[in-house]
């Protein structure tokens, strides 16, 4: 069987464009894929086409154009087969540590039983790529004076994580702008310049800010917990209750009925008599006295009746102008009640 390497530069395009069409379609197909969750048909089809295209130019000494397409692909679809020259691609151009990265990745996939030849040939290909590829990165350590809280540091315009400040960072090979910035101190940068597979080291020294941007000072405001009120203004007038007042009214009602009965009780005892009260013999004496303590009785209740309605009136009123925050201030209301009996009637007489 003649390998993919032997073939002329067009065949070989050929053969391995046709190799990722078959290693895909089969791996649609296969039963580890068909028991997971597989893609979509559509974001298979166009990994398949974008990964050919991609492979395409790859042979064709285009990386630079061939990492868009294969990027994409493996964006859609992973596929040892594409990632495999994807990160042969970076390598070309410059992308050390991606590439590398990448192809660590295919190398270290496991593959099932039944996977296809394409996919054991993308990792053989990747780990002479590798192997190649690994000695040329370079390391940079850079470090940065004075050791301040919240220090940015910046390689080729990528972040450095903090926890690398200081170590040894895999860095690609070429020329890199580093700064390094903190809140307070002038922003420090610097060039340097990697070989392949070389170690370098950069200090950065950070210096204060003669001109330092004043920091507004937050304002504080109070929260509420969710679920409960909002706080009233301070100077809100509190709801007065008018419990009291209806009680008052209440009774104000009730010793008005009362009052009202048992006055004409007293008026209805008092007319059977058949003698001026103060002439009526024993046998009378006791419808006269049962008359009598009707009308106390009614002239009592009566009179606390409405004493309580005129009260819990004035309530309700002065309550109302309180929480509705009335311009106009309510005259304090008085009440006056006198109570006054006949001999066959019974009443009360108020001022309001």
């Amino acid at each position: 069987m003649i390998g993919i390497e032997t073939l002329r530069p067009g065949l070989r395009s050929r053969a391995v464009a046709l190799a990722l069409m078959v290693s895909l379609t089969s791996s649609l197909v296969s039963p580890a894929l068909m028991a997971q969750d597989q893609p979509r048909a559509e974001n298979i089809a166009a990994a398949r086409t974008l990964g050919v295209q991609g492979i395409q130019l790859a042979d064709a000494g285009k990386c630079d154009q061939a990492i868009e397409k294969l990027t994409r692909a493996e964006a859609l679809f992973h596929a040892p087969t594409i990632l495999g020259r994807l990160g042969e691609c970076q390598v070309q151009v410059g992308q050390i540590v991606m590439g590398t990265e990448n192809l660590n990745r295919v190398i270290r996939e496991q593959l099932p039983a039944n996977a296809p030849k394409a996919f054991h040939d993308a990792q053989d290909r990747a780990q002479k790529v590798l192997v190649q590829a690994q000695p040329k990165i370079a390391y940079l350590t850079v470090k940065v004076e004075p050791q301040v809280a919240q220090t940015t540091v910046t390689v080729g315009g990528s972040p450095v994580p903090a926890a690398l400040i200081g170590a040894e960072r895999p860095t690609d090979p070429g020329t890199h702008e580093v700064v390094a910035s903190a809140p307070g101190y002038l922003e420090a940068k610097s060039s340097v310049t990697l070989a392949e597979g070389g170690r370098q080291e950069i200090a950065l020294t950070l210096e204060k800010d003669p001109n330092p941007t004043a920091t507004a000072t937050p304002v504080t405001t109070a929260t509420v917990a969710p679920g409960q009120p909002a706080p009233a203004p301070a100077d809100a007038p509190k709801k007065k209750s008018n419990t009291l007042a209806y009680v008052l009214l209440g009774v104000g009602g009730a010793g008005v009925v009362i009052g009202s009965v048992t006055g004409l009780l007293a008026m209805s005892k008092k007319g059977d008599l058949n003698c001026p009260q103060d002439q009526c013999p024993p046998t009378e004496k006791n419808k006269l006295d049962s008359a009598q303590t009707m009308a106390n009785v009614s002239t009592i209740t009566f009179g606390v009746g409405l004493v309580s309605a005129a009260v819990g009136t004035v309530l309700l009123l002065v309550n109302s102008g309180s929480s509705e925050k009335a311009q106009t201030t309510v005259k304090p209301a008085t009440a006056s009640v006198t109570p006054w009996l006949g001999w066959q009637s019974a009443g009360v007489s108020g001022k309001f």
